[in-house]
């Protein structure tokens, strides 16, 4: 299966994450907050409330193409969340309540073909659970 939503990130200098919130110096940060790829283009740009992730959050490729983005609250993912891939063609659509996976998952392979259909409530699987082929045919269904 697809592992989704992580990234390598360079810190900017005068940013520090420390014990679990980010700082300027020896305040809480509060504003937007960028990072970057070694070649200089961004990584990230978060959302940060009183030195804690909180609103919307995008992550990009070392080409500068979209890679996912979404929203933090208190410091979780939260709220609906999309993935594409480097040529930019979208393959995840998830969602979060306060870091658990919850809601309705999609996902596409990098030719942009559906490949599954999930549930979550609260990080437990339900519902029916589709798996498709290359074809878009499918090939395994099971119920939660």
């Amino acid at each position: 299966m697809l592992l989704l939503f992580s990234t390598s990130l360079i810190a900017q200098e005068e940013i520090v994450f420390e014990n679990g919130q980010f700082y300027n110096n020896s305040d809480l940060y509060e504003g937007s907050y960028a990072t970057y790829h070694e070649n200089g283009k961004k990584s990230a740009v978060y959302t940060l409330e009183n030195g804690v992730l909180n609103g919307q959050a995008q992550f990009f490729y070392e080409n500068g193409a979209n890679q996912e983005m979404g929203m933090y609250k208190d410091g979780d993912k939260h709220g609906k969340w999309t993935r594409w891939n480097e040529s930019g063609k979208k393959i995840g659509e998830i969602s979060y309540y306060m870091g658990e996976k919850d809601g309705d998952w999609t996902l596409w392979d990098d030719e942009g073909t559906l490949r599954y259909k999930m549930s979550y409530d609260r990080g437990d699987k339900t519902g029916q659970w589709i798996m498709y082929d290359a074809d878009g045919n499918v090939v395994a269904e099971k119920k939660y």
